[in-house]
């Protein structure tokens, strides 16, 4: 009957070590899931963080690329006024030999006026 108490009692022993250790284990392994979500999590912020940096600063690129070409085009529209400006004054400020002003350029000025009016409308 001893030798039974004994292999009963190792038996006990032997499920309850299996036990604790499953017990340490599963623990673990939720310690180290709680773990392992919190890195998750963290990596989520820190990634969205990182997204939203790039998203602003494709943004700034695509506004500063918009500026330009507004500035390039506005600037094209200038040029293309103070050249038209200078040609009329050239042609406004010709004058014969007695300083009259020429008819001829003005009336030329005058008839290119009339047929861009006529092709707009």
């Amino acid at each position: 009957m001893v030798s039974n108490r004994n292999s009963v009692v190792k038996v006990k022993q032997k499920s309850q070590i299996k036990t604790k250790s499953k017990h340490k284990s599963y623990k673990n392994r939720c310690e180290n899931h709680a773990q392992f979500n919190i890195n998750q999590n963290k990596n989520r912020k820190f990634i969205k963080k990182e997204e939203k940096k790039i998203l602003r600063s494709q943004k700034a690129l695509e506004v500063a690329e918009q500026r330009a070409k507004e500035r390039a085009e506005k600037e094209r529209r200038i040029n293309a006024s103070k050249k038209k400006r200078l040609e009329r004054t050239k042609i406004f400020s010709k004058r014969t030999r007695n300083g009259q002003p020429l008819m001829k350029d003005r009336m030329q000025l005058l008839l290119k006026q009339i047929q861009e009016m006529k092709n707009y409308s």
